[in-house]
């Protein structure tokens, strides 16, 4: 029974050597210079104020290019800029191939109307038209010679003229359109001598209308002469001719 016992005990002893250190171990160390024997833990405290930004960092590296985005709205039109410098002439090019031909055209119609007479003897009566029969130029027979007047058959500008030789009177001719005097010329004559007289107009004329000559006044004023030697004339003709068919 005294075996038994010493054998327990010596299977005791090692388990309260470790139990003595353990205890040991638990020990609480000693408290730091100026603590409070049984301390508790305070309140939490305030936050703090907020920290100066800190700095920039350093730039990262590049990403990755992005797709092309979409075409923006077109901008108001600059201001015209300056002319730039001509630039040289190019080399001449090759002809060009000729183009097919047109089609004829119709023909175009030319309106004509002219005449040119002249005086063969002298002239006595007055009031009446001057009968001018040397015929220069009549193609178109718009100048009648048996009444000395010119006969309007195209519609248009017509430029008239007339010289008249003046001997042993005065002479004071008119240029009528139908049976009103348009235009006046006088002379007077020097005795002995062989003078001249003349005026022009333009007139328009309708599919009709006369023209022609003739001494105004009295017979003191019939000095219109013509020799074969000194010719009094009168002439006319078509310069324009209205746009509408005379026919």
């Amino acid at each position: 029974m005294l075996v038994l016992r010493a054998v327990l005990l010596l299977l005791a002893l090692p388990s309260c050597a470790q139990e003595t250190s353990a205890a040991e171990s638990e020990v609480p160390l000693p408290l730091p210079k100026g603590a409070c024997a049984g301390w508790m833990a305070g309140i939490p405290g305030h936050p703090g104020h907020n920290g100066i930004p800190g700095r920039d960092g350093r730039d990262g590296a590049p990403g990755e290019k992005g797709e092309k985005g979409d075409a923006g709205f077109v901008g108001p039109k600059g201001d015209t800029g300056e002319t730039g410098v001509t630039g040289a002439e190019g080399p001449r090019g090759f002809p060009g191939v000729p183009g097919r031909k047109g089609e004829r055209g119709q023909d175009a119609f030319v309106y004509r109307s002219a005449f040119s007479v002249g005086l063969e003897a002298y002239v006595t009566v007055p009031n009446v038209p001057i009968r001018f029969t040397k015929i220069f130029y009549n193609q178109q027979n718009h100048y009648d010679g048996t009444t000395g007047k010119f006969h309007c058959n195209i519609p248009g500008l017509y430029y008239f003229s007339y010289h008249v030789t003046v001997y042993l009177k005065d002479v004071k001719v008119s240029l009528f359109r139908n049976d009103k005097a348009e235009l006046f010329t006088y002379d007077q004559y020097q005795d002995k001598n062989v003078d001249q007289a003349s005026g022009s107009v333009l007139l328009h004329l309708s599919v009709g209308d006369q023209v022609w000559l003739q001494v105004y006044g009295n017979g003191e004023q019939a000095g219109v002469y013509a020799d074969n030697v000194n010719d009094s004339t009168f002439t006319g003709f078509l310069l324009y001719h209205d746009l509408t068919d005379p026919s």
